[in-house]
């Protein structure tokens, strides 16, 4: 099993897709009515559906080649959340990891409540950091490391790491069009893994 860093899952495809965070949540509910609920995840884990509608070829085929390279649920790959890829002031945060390195991190908060979600894959070029000097950033594990100084916040965009949820293309033929076939694929489940 491997990671690609490079190509991104198609934007043309990932825009318009549906999904989000989901849990994993236990709820035992007793003969009075009464329930215990247990939280499984600390995190939340994204699900999207990105059906590739009625496309022709030139948008198609690197659909298909990128799933072909991918074997299906095998290798991860990097996504792009378009409801929800980049931190804004006062949401980009770190924790120490060491004394010289820091993990990125998004908040979200509601009234008094925040949850941290943690940023392993920020986009290259996109990222600005205050406070301290930065040394290096990982583009491949959210990490920042310092040449003196703490990173007190950050902005800028990122990625999900994701795979497919299916083994099987089901690509489907719909019409023709000026001698093209227009193909489409009713479901591509893309799911949020650990990395």
């Amino acid at each position: 099993m491997s990671f690609f860093e490079s190509p991104r899952f198609p934007d043309a495809v990932s825009y318009g897709g549906t999904g989000g965070p989901g849990y994993k949540t236990d709820v035992v509910t007793v003969n009075s009515g009464s329930e215990t609920r247990n939280g499984n995840w600390s995190q939340g884990r994204c699900r999207f559906e990105v059906a590739h509608a009625a496309r022709m070829p030139a948008e198609y085929n690197p659909l298909k080649a990128f799933f072909r390279n991918c074997k299906g649920r095998l290798h991860g790959f990097r996504f792009k959340d378009w409801s929800d890829f980049a931190a804004t002031t006062g949401e980009g945060v770190f924790t120490l990891l060491t004394p010289t390195t820091f993990q990125m991190w998004k908040r979200y908060t509601s009234g008094s409540y925040t949850e941290d979600r943690k940023i392993q894959k920020p986009i290259t070029g996109s990222l600005v950091i205050t406070g301290g000097t930065v040394a290096s950033i990982s583009y491949t594990a959210g990490i920042v490391t310092m040449t003196s100084g703490t990173p007190t916040a950050w902005t800028g965009e990122f990625d999900v790491p994701c795979r497919f949820d299916v083994d099987e293309m089901q690509g489907e033929i719909i019409n023709r069009s000026g001698g093209q076939l227009v193909i489409g694929w009713q479901s591509i489940p893309i799911i949020e893994i650990r990395v």
